[in-house]
C-alpha cells in the first residue's frame, strides 16, 4: 500500500483519547506523522486525525481549552484533510444528548443521541464489538465496506443524506461513516480494526488535497 510521501499527518493529543494506538498504526503504515500537543502545530500538517474514546462534552472542552478549535476551523477552510474517530466524529455535529448544553463544531447538521435499547431485538444501550459497514452510493472514490470494531453508547441516526458515506445496522441503521469534501468521520475505531482499519486509514492518508 503506497502512501503519498509529500503528506504529513498529525494526531491530536488529547488527555482521554487512545492517540497512542493511532500512532502505532501510522508507524505500521510507515506514514510520516507528528503528535500534535500544541495548537501551533496544526498549520504544519496536511492530514489531521481527531481521536475518540471520550465524552462529547469532555472532548469539546479540551479542544477549546487547548486552543484547537480555531486552528481546526482554519484547517478545514484551507482544505486540509481531517478525520474524526468515534467522539472525534460526533463533535463535528451540533450537539449531543450525552452533554446537554455543549455545542459541537457544527460542521454537519446532526445531533448525537443515546442508543435505543430493545429487549425484543436484544439491543443493548451500548455497541461494543465487530460489525459491518455498508458504503452508500455517495462513497464513489472509496469503498468503506468492511468489518470494523465499535465501542460507543451514542450514535447518529439522521443527517443530510449527501454526507452519509456508510451505515451500520444495530437495531436500526445508524451513520458509521460521513464526509463532506476534505472532512471525514467514522464511528468505529479503525486503529483497532485490523486489515479493514488499516485500509481505511491508508485511504484517508492518500486523500487528494
Amino acid at each position: 500500500m503506497a502512501l503519498v510521501r509529500a503528506h504529513l499527518a498529525g494526531v491530536l493529543k488529547t488527555s482521554t483519547s487512545n492517540y497512542r494506538s493511532i500512532c502505532r498504526v501510522l508507524d505500521h503504515l510507515e506514514a510520516p506523522f507528528v503528535l500534535i500537543d500544541d495548537n501551533s502545530q496544526v498549520k504544519d500538517v496536511s492530514h489531521i486525525i481527531v481521536p475518540g474514546v471520550s465524552k462529547f462534552g469532555s472532548l469539546m472542552r479540551e479542544l477549546d481549552q487547548s486552543g484547537f478549535i480555531d486552528p481546526l476551523i482554519n484547517a478545514r477552510s484551507s482544505g486540509k484533510a481531517i478525520l474524526g474517530l468515534c467522539a472525534g466524529m460526533q463533535v463535528m455535529g451540533k450537539s449531543s444528548s450525552e452533554s446537554v448544553g455543549v455545542a459541537g463544531l457544527a460542521w454537519f447538521d446532526f445531533g448525537v443521541t443515546k442508543i435505543r435499547e430493545s429487549t425484543h431485538n436484544q439491543i443493548r444501550s451500548f455497541h461494543t464489538g465487530w460489525d459491518d459497514v455498508s458504503s452508500t452510493g455517495l462513497a464513489i472514490e472509496e469503498s468503506y465496506d468492511g468489518c470494523y470494531y465499535f465501542n460507543h453508547s451514542y450514535y447518529i441516526t439522521e443527517c443530510n443524506p449527501k454526507h452519509i458515506m456508510g451505515t451500520t445496522e444495530y437495531g436500526e441503521n445508524f451513520i458509521s461513516v460521513m464526509g463532506d469534501g476534505n472532512i471525514l468521520g467514522a464511528q468505529f475505531h479503525p486503529e483497532k480494526s485490523q486489515k479493514d482499519g488499516l485500509r481505511f486509514i491508508h485511504e484517508f492518508l492518500n486523500t487528494k488535497l
